[in-house]
Parts: C-alpha cells; sequence; structure tokens
C-alpha cells in the first residue's frame, strides 16, 4: 500500500532534518510550532514509524529518519524546481515561441529583435520558420507556430489578428554602369523599355509589384522569375536585366556590381505580425510580440 502524505508532511520532514530544531523549522516554513509537532505527528502516524527523537535541546532523525528526510528533501526539490517552472511560464520569464516569417523579414528586421529578446530572456527558445508569404497564415491558423509575420494583403484570414511592425519602400536595382543607376530616382514608366527579373507570385513582393505595374499602366518584359531576394539579386549582377526590391533587403543583394534607386511614386510593403484572435496568448509568447512591435 502506498503510504500517503502530503507536501506539507514532506517539507515539515525536510525542513527538521536540516534545521534541527522545531523553532527554526516552523520560521522556516512561516507556521507555528505546534503546526510543525502535528505534522509531524501525522505524518509518523501515516508512515508507521518514529522519524526523529526529540528533546528540548535536540531533534536527531533515527534511522528510519534519515531515510525518508531524503526522499523528502528530493520530492520537495523537484516540487518547488516545477512550481518555479510554472510561474516563470506564466509570467512570460520561460517556454518557447514558434515564429513564421518570410525570409527577407527572417534575414533582416528579426535578427536584432531576438538579439535583445535572448539578451533579456536567455531561456526562452525561439525557433524561427522562413516561409514564403502563403505559407505563413496557413502555419498560425494550423497551430504550427504562434506568430507570423508577413506583408498586409487581401489574403490574410479574418480570423488572424494583424498589428502593423514596420513600412518598407520599394526600389529598383540594377547593375553597375545601367543607364539608370545614375538617376536620383525613377519613375515606374522607365521600366516599361527593361528586361526586368520578377519575384514569383507565392511570394510578398512578386504580386506587390505586379499591382505597381497594373497602377501605373506599365507593361514590363519579364526575361526570369525567382523565388529568392538572393537569387533575384544573382540574376541582376548577371546582368540579366533590372528588378524592384523592399528597400529594407537592399544590403542581402548588394553584390559586386549592383546599384539602387528610389521609385515615384513611392509604393510601400506593409509588414505585419499576425497571430489567432481566438483566446489570449501566452504569456512568453506576447513578450515576444511586445518586442516585434516596439
Amino acid at each position: 500500500m502506498v503510504i500517503n502524505l502530503a507536501m506539507y508532511h514532506l517539507r515539515t520532514i525536510e525542513a527538521l532534518h536540516r534545521l534541527r530544531s522545531f523553532t527554526l523549522a516552523a520560521e522556516d516554513m512561516q507556521i507555528s510550532q505546534p503546526a510543525v509537532s502535528r505534522a509531524l505527528a501525522e505524518a509518523e502516524r501515516r508512515i508507521g514509524g518514529r522519524l526523529f527523537d526529540r528533546s528540548t535541546r535536540s531533534v536527531v532523525p533515527t534511522r528510519l529518519g534519515e531515510e525518508v528526510s531524503a526522499h523528502a528533501s528530493m520530492a520537495v526539490a523537484t516540487y518547488d524546481e516545477a512550481l518555479e517552472r510554472i510561474s516563470r511560464h506564466m509570467n512570460g520569464d520561460d517556454g518557447v515561441v514558434r515564429v513564421a516569417c518570410l525570409p527577407s523579414v527572417t534575414a533582416t528586421l528579426l535578427p536584432s529583435v531576438i538579439s535583445d529578446f535572448r539578451r533579456d530572456l536567455p531561456q526562452v527558445g525561439l525557433k524561427i520558420h522562413d516561409e514564403p508569404q502563403e505559407n505563413v497564415a496557413e502555419k498560425i491558423l494550423n497551430g504550427t507556430v504562434d506568430l507570423g509575420i508577413l506583408a498586409l494583403d487581401s489574403s490574410i484570414p479574418a480570423e488572424l489578428e494583424v498589428e502593423g511592425v514596420a513600412s518598407d519602400r520599394l526600389v529598383a536595382i540594377m547593375p553597375a554602369g545601367h543607364r539608370l543607376a545614375h538617376r536620383d530616382e525613377l519613375d515606374w514608366s522607365d521600366f516599361a523599355r527593361e528586361k526586368f527579373i520578377g519575384f514569383d507570385a507565392v511570394t510578398s513582393i512578386g504580386p506587390l509589384v505586379t499591382h505597381a505595374f497594373a497602377k501605373h499602366d506599365v507593361d514590363v518584359d519579364i526575361v526570369q522569375t525567382a523565388r529568392s531576394i538572393p537569387a533575384v539579386g544573382g540574376l541582376v549582377s548577371a546582368g540579366l536585366g533590372v528588378s524592384v526590391v523592399p528597400e529594407m533587403v537592399v544590403p542581402l543583394v548588394k553584390f559586386e556590381g549592383i546599384e539602387s534607386v528610389p521609385i515615384a511614386p513611392a509604393i510601400e510593403r506593409t509588414l505585419v505580425v499576425v497571430h489567432r484572435k481566438r483566446g489570449p496568448l501566452p504569456a512568453v509568447v506576447d513578450r515576444f510580440r511586445q518586442s516585434l512591435l516596439s
């Protein structure tokens, strides 16, 4: 038969073994001395043996008491550690944050946020998923991740809460020495006579650039498309054409011989953080969300 001891019984045994005094044990547990005596007596009755020999001057564990105290100490330590972990989790000081975001965000906006967050909360785990635009919202909805960072557009499901993070102006990139590279600013119509390197439709950039050209009634000669920013940058660097990218990612495509020029009228990509509307976020996830928004 399993002996039924409550945590206060175990704490009493542990404190008496450690402090060898009813008075000190009572102070340590912040209860009265008679309460310590009653807890010990009840524990001994349930165990069926004497745990401590006590006199007016000393409290000495019996052989049985030594054995039981060792187990009580381990149980108390494990219990207290579990409570500490639960407290840290509820306070947002512990746990794991899962984030899905655009590759361009992972490489530009996110690193400084992660660095600051890890400095303040080094024990929190971060799992980052690089995903194209269409996959970020899906991972939020199916519970694979807690937060998503993507470009604002009409495809974001209504079930998601949306908060703005940053705005990112579109700029042109071209090889050095290109006829447009010396310009201080370009018009969208300047692309009508250029070979163009585009982004795939599954990216956040492709549809935005396509919409910009349509808005300004510009037909472009798309000679090649690619999905990643480095790939587009490489094609431009090789002289295959010009392209349009968010200004935030220009450092990622600064291959030898690539220049960037602003475009007017300005068109911006708005980046947002999204999460499910249903129920509050876990504390640690909300702390990372606040770091993104600050």
